[in-house]
């Protein structure tokens, strides 16, 4: 028999709703928050977490996160946000992997001998310049830079003396 009553819509027990977890993601829309008080703030965000550090980039973390569970002060900065974390060891291991990889990929393309970039204004960077605005831009912390810039300069050493003894024995 058909009935006109609406069944009411009642979140599922250990769930959040759309506009809570926005809230832990982005943090509160405007002064107002969709939550009562902060108790019912942090058990939602027990209750949101894994999914929610699931749903992000590597490197990436939830208001949620920087409000319950980060050390710092306060939250880095969007485009320090990664590198910030990775110096800090707050990173998972795959994390960690994932993001020195795509790191590494990026400081390899700036090895070109011909590498520019243009940084937005008229002026094209050369060189040096580049690379360091390009590494600034791609969040790779500087120890890795250091590291890495280091490690080309042994290989292209030991490269250049392995061509000369190759020379000298002909």
């Amino acid at each position: 028999m058909p009935t006109e009553r609406v069944p009411l819509q009642r979140p599922r027990r250990g769930h959040v709703t759309p506009a809570q977890w926005q809230e832990l993601w982005l943090g509160p829309c405007g002064a107002k928050s969709v939550f009562k008080d902060r108790q019912q703030l942090e058990d939602a965000w027990q209750r949101a977490r894994e999914r929610l550090m699931a749903s992000l980039a590597p490197g990436r973390r939830p208001q949620g996160y920087y409000e319950f569970e980060y050390a710092g002060p306060r939250r880095p900065p969007y485009d320090l946000e990664r590198s910030t974390l990775w110096r800090g060891g707050q990173l998972t291991a795959d994390e960690k992997v994932t993001l020195e990889a795509e790191w590494k990929a990026e400081f390899e393309r700036a090895q070109a001998p011909d590498f520019t970039l243009n940084d937005g204004s008229d002026e094209m960077l050369v060189g040096d310049c580049a690379r360091a605005a390009y590494y600034r831009w791609a969040d790779i912390p500087r120890e890795l830079v250091k590291r890495w810039t280091a490690a080309r300069r042994r290989r292209g050493r030991q490269q250049r003396a392995s061509l000369e003894e190759a020379a000298a024995i002909k």
